[in-house]
């Protein structure tokens, strides 16, 4: 009986020294530098960035394609509106010059034309400025069209040769197609310069009739209309040579030569 329990116990200690013991843990030590340490990093909500799905990019992406396509319409809408308001401007250029050459050469404006009818010469005393009081008619050629003579103050000039007797105001007046209008200019002598002798003696010589050679010159802008509308714009010029019997009284137009010029 001993020797079974000496076998189980030599038995038991064998089997204990061949099972292997557990390796104890290794306790590291710590890294060189800083001690270990727990650190907490708090970022602001605006810089936390995420990463859209990518549905969203396709969503952008047509949003932009139909921006593009809205703003490259309406370029083109303001274009074809451009186009069509030069069109219309440049018919109507087309179209209001056509009419207004037509009216010219329909209602081409003739200058009127003008006759010495009447000279009457007034003076207080010998020697002192006379005053030369002349009628013209004038004569619209034009049927269609009427003309509106403008007040022209000085306008009128009396010459005897080379020297200048004096000027008087042209009055304003206004004529109907084809009529004809009087016209009534007092020309006023110049006061600084005495009167030529010639002159001079066909106005006091009473008894002999002293034939006389004068020139009127005539400056006024004139108006060519039709109907209400006002057309045209000329300067009017007029020279008229004429002859009179005489100065004094009982005086006739022996001859005369009007010319008209407009500019």
């Amino acid at each position: 009986m001993e020797d079974e329990r000496v076998v189980a116990s030599s038995a038991s200690q064998r089997l204990l020294s061949s099972t292997p013991h557990p390796t104890p843990p290794l306790n590291l030590p710590p890294p060189p530098g800083h001690p270990l340490a727990t650190y907490v990093v708090q970022v602001p909500k605006d810089q936390i960035y995420r990463v859209p799905p990518p549905e969203n990019a396709g969503i952008v992406e047509r949003h932009r394609e139909a921006a593009k396509a809205k703003g490259k319409s309406t370029k083109g809408n303001c274009s074809t509106i451009l186009l069509w308001f030069l069109i219309v401007f440049l018919l109507l250029c087309v179209i209001i010059g056509g009419t207004l050459t037509v009216i010219y050469f329909i209602f081409t404006p003739q200058a009127p034309s003008f006759s010495v009818t009447k000279l009457h010469v007034k003076q207080q005393k010998q020697g002192s400025p006379p005053t030369y009081d002349v009628t013209l008619k004038a004569k619209n050629p034009n049927e269609k069209m009427g003309i509106e003579y403008k007040s022209d103050e000085d306008g009128g000039n009396l010459i005897f040769w080379t020297k200048n007797l004096g000027y008087g105001d042209i009055p304003g007046l206004k004529q109907n197609g084809g009529d004809s209008s009087n016209i009534d200019i007092k020309i006023h002598g110049l006061k600084e310069k005495t009167v030529p002798p010639n002159v001079q003696k066909s106005i006091s010589d009473k008894k002999t009739k002293h034939q006389i050679s004068l020139k009127l010159k005539l400056e006024s802008p004139l108006v060519f209309n039709v109907w209400t509308l006002k057309l045209w714009k000329k300067n009017l010029d007029v020279s008229c040579d004429f002859r009179v019997s005489t100065l004094a009284q009982g005086t006739k137009i022996l001859s005369q030569k009007c010319k008209t010029k407009l500019s």
